[in-house]
């Protein structure tokens, strides 16, 4: 059986559509150039690969808070209804470790409209909390098609759903069991101690889409994550065509995910990536994930299929690339183009 998944890559502000459903992003905005071209791009790999790539952002639009809304299950009976999955977030991400010292099992289940999800595990990183749960009927049947669920992310009582990004696929042959992992991307909140946080998710599906109530809450507490984390300075500038600057400020990687952070001059009409490879002889791509207006951070793309670079290498090597996108479309231009020289930062252990 050919097993479909989907991948969020990037993270966009967006406002809802007239129908409270439909969302649009600000045109010109960089974050929606950087989205449209992503998904031109992944239209090109679905060809080619036949996985189906897309992106699905919320915002809520709520008027009340509502807590553990929906049929909380912990009858042994009704549990029964319920496929039980091993299945983490470090599996979910192709991490070979079990992020067993950051994550918070929850393993609940919640049932309405004839669909049961299962809130599996949480991690609070830095900017950010990442989540995995499962979806299926509550007659155990099969489904045709993925589908996912679309929720609100609230910390502390606040509404705080930005951009979300993540992947799903079937973890079963017969097709009766979802899993997904999504990451929310969040700022001005401090992940670096113990947070309630509370997920709703309104709906299942985008077409005939079925309304209810599945809401969560849990809290978790990031700090160990952010101090795990390891922190290599970079701070190399280098020219971009436009007239402007990009300074690669940070790499920092811990269990969870690596990063390179950067500054912008100037309103970078450019999308970036960075090629690294540490002296062990690993190398990865890292991608734009989030990008403002004079900064962002490019992440390794290729963690999720287990392609880390070694935080206890000697040294990094790392080449920087640009393209350009089109003004008012968003469109691709040319291909990346080499930034100024690879460079080497070494990372004390040598």
């Amino acid at each position: 059986m050919n097993r479909e998944a989907y991948e969020l890559a990037n993270r966009i502000k967006a406002e809802p559509g007239a129908d409270g459903g439909t969302l649009a992003a600000s045109p010109g905005d960089v974050e929606m150039k950087q989205y449209k071209n992503y998904v031109l791009k992944e239209i090109k790999k679905e060809k080619q690969t036949g996985i189906i790539n897309f992106q699905s952002i919320s915002v809520a639009a709520c008027a009340a808070l509502l807590l553990f809304a929906g049929i909380m299950f912990f009858d042994t009976d009704v549990h029964a209804m319920i496929r039980q999955i091993s299945w983490s977030i470090g599996n979910a991400l192709g991490i070979s470790g079990d992020l067993a010292d950051y994550r918070k099992v929850i393993n609940t289940s919640v049932a309405d409209k004839g669909y049961i999800i299962t809130l599996q595990e949480a991690v609070a990183g830095e900017d950010k909390l990442v989540i995995n749960y499962t979806l299926q009927r509550e007659d155990g049947g099969a489904m045709e098609d993925i589908i996912i669920a679309d929720g609100s992310l609230y910390i502390n009582g606040k509404n705080v759903t930005d951009g979300v990004g993540g992947g799903a696929s079937f973890l079963d042959e017969e097709q009766k069991v979802i899993g997904v992992v999504l990451d929310y991307f969040v700022s001005d909140v401090d992940f670096s101690g113990e947070n309630d946080f509370q997920i709703n998710f309104g709906k299942i599906g985008v077409t005939d889409a079925v309304k209810g109530i599945w809401n969560f809450a849990f809290r978790a507490d990031g700090s160990e994550l952010i101090a795990d984390t390891k922190r290599m300075p970079i701070g190399k500038t280098f020219e971009i065509p436009n007239g402007g600057q990009i300074t690669l400020d940070e790499f920092t990687s811990n269990d969870l995910e690596q990063r390179i952070f950067y500054s912008l001059s100037d309103s970078s009409n450019y999308i970036f990536k960075a090629v690294a490879k540490d002296s062990n002889g690993n190398q990865a791509e890292f991608g734009v994930r989030i990008q403002d207006k004079d900064s962002g951070y490019m992440q390794n793309e290729e963690i999720q299929y287990d392609g880390r670079l070694d935080a206890e290498a000697e040294t990094v090597t790392i080449t920087l690339y640009a393209m350009e996108l089109s003004e008012g479309s968003g469109r691709m231009g040319n291909d990346y183009m080499q930034i100024g020289e690879a460079f080497e930062i070494r990372t004390g252990k040598g």
